[in-house]
């Protein structure tokens, strides 16, 4: 019998992004805007024998909380419910990303540092991000490059700029 996956679309002014969870833990948030292919390529790749199934109620919990963040009326989730598939090291990864403040910022190097590796594990640590299945939820927008502009973000660099901006005291930006 193969697993069952609900997905729905999160849709917020110019924000859209699809959203997937199991039975009841978030495991995939896409970029923005929207990407189907995105969505339905992640499942095929991480959960093989799944069905895909649309269902805006099971996944309301989660949309709720995305509104709530993207209105800036919160700056972090409540949900505890998280699915993630990866690595021991992107997993180590991504969960320091919550260590994060809102609004604050952090290099690659800096992050490396902070999980018990030298700074020269940045690219390492980039290479985790860019498989990071939650985004927003583990804030990898919120880590940038010691010295230059930044080269790549799954969700794409205008959607992390936007994040940035979104998270940033100076309303001017956005």
């Amino acid at each position: 019998m193969s697993q069952i996956l609900y997905y729905t679309l999160v849709k917020q002014d110019h924000w859209s992004f699809y959203i997937v969870c199991t039975n009841n833990a978030l495991c995939f948030v896409g970029s923005s805007p929207a990407s189907l292919e995105e969505m339905t390529d992640w499942v095929s790749f991480y959960f093989k024998e799944a069905e895909l199934i649309k269902d805006d109620q099971v996944l309301e919990p989660f949309r709720k909380e995305f509104i709530s963040y993207l209105n800036k009326e919160r700056q972090t989730f409540t949900f505890d419910t998280l699915f993630l598939n990866g690595t021991d090291f992107q997993k180590k990864v991504w969960n320091s990303l919550k260590t994060i403040p809102y609004g604050e910022r952090t290099t690659y190097g800096e992050l490396a540092v902070s999980i018990g590796y030298s700074d020269k594990a940045a690219r390492a640590v980039g290479s985790a991000l860019s498989a990071n299945p939650l985004l927003i939820v583990y804030p990898c927008h919120r880590v940038v490059p010691k010295s230059s502009a930044s080269k790549g973000f799954r969700g794409g660099l205008l959607m992390k700029e936007h994040l940035l901006a979104l998270e940033s005291t100076d309303d001017s930006l956005f």
